[in-house]
């Protein structure tokens, strides 16, 4: 073995033996890269379940709170229908105020009045004058007695008014109720998002600081891996210089045996003695065959 071999073996046992070492280094590195991208996907996991129930709970809220929105346009319409009823009530309640002060005598009165003065001109003895006289009271309080089922009449309105108005003041509340009920629900909906919200960022950032810490992993393990790559290249480099050295070697050996034999080869020819077939062959070689 020359001197120049065992140098560059002696290369290759340092390198072989550096690449070894930077070996094991980069089976640590890359377990650690796929620990810290095992943990990083499993909190994107989390944090993408964690997201869906965001997505469920804002659902919910939105449905309420639209709900909410078609039972503040139903009560609305009812509200509007009620303020058209009070128009109508007090109208007619005006209307009976007027027609109440065209008469001083309840409905009773007036009838017992008209009675009362129907009695007399059956049971009496009257002048025409005085007959006369009595049917213009009662024809006025025929009158009177119209004016009264007019009132009668204006009052059973009222009293229809008043129990529509009753009934849509009840469903009013029942809105009101409804409308509360599913704010208070919507509330609640929003309050769980919010924490979701605040649950997910927080993944989110310990997530990003796993990522960082997995990027960091990967920049070592390819700069490592660079590294070794570059052993290798230097290993097969200075295998190379070997393998040229050696086939030197042996196209030097082979060149100076052929040069031996063609020597023997052109005496045995100058003498005509017999050769060997490897000695004819140098002689070929040669050109002197």
């Amino acid at each position: 073995m020359t001197d120049e071999i065992a140098l560059l073996l002696k290369k290759i046992d340092g390198i072989e033996a550096q690449a070894a070492s930077l070996k094991e280094i980069l089976v640590s590195l890359d377990v650690e890269v796929e620990k810290w991208a095992s943990k990083r996907d499993s909190l994107n996991q989390r944090r993408r379940k964690i997201q869906e129930e965001i997505r469920h709970f804002k659902t919910q809220r939105d449905q309420l709170n639209q709900r909410i929105k078609e039972l503040k346009a139903r009560r609305e319409d009812l509200r509007s229908g009620l303020e058209e009823k009070y128009r109508e009530y007090n109208l007619l309640k005006k209307k009976v105020e007027s027609l109440g002060s065209e008469t001083l005598q309840s409905e009773v009165e007036v009838r017992h009045q008209i009675e009362s003065l129907d009695w007399k001109i059956q049971t009496n003895s009257l002048t025409l004058s005085e007959e006369n006289q009595i049917i213009n009271q009662i024809r006025t309080l025929e009158q009177q007695r119209i004016v009264h089922k007019e009132i009668s009449s204006l009052e059973r309105k009222m009293m229809e008014l008043r129990l529509a108005i009753a009934t849509v003041k009840l469903q009013c509340k029942g809105i009101n109720d409804q409308i509360i009920s599913s704010a208070k629900e919507s509330q609640e909906m929003h309050i769980q998002m919010l924490e979701k919200i605040k649950g997910v960022d927080a993944i989110k950032a310990e997530a990003d600081q796993v990522h960082q810490r997995f990027l960091e992993y990967v920049k070592k393990a390819q700069e490592n891996r660079s590294t070794y790559l570059e052993y290798i290249k230097q290993l097969e480099d200075l295998t190379s210089q070997i393998n040229q050295i050696e086939e030197k070697k042996r196209r030097l050996v082979a060149d100076t045996e052929s040069e031996a034999q063609s020597r023997t080869a052109t005496k045995k020819l100058m003498e005509k003695k017999k050769m060997s077939l490897e000695e004819f062959k140098a002689l070929m070689e040669k050109g002197l065959v």
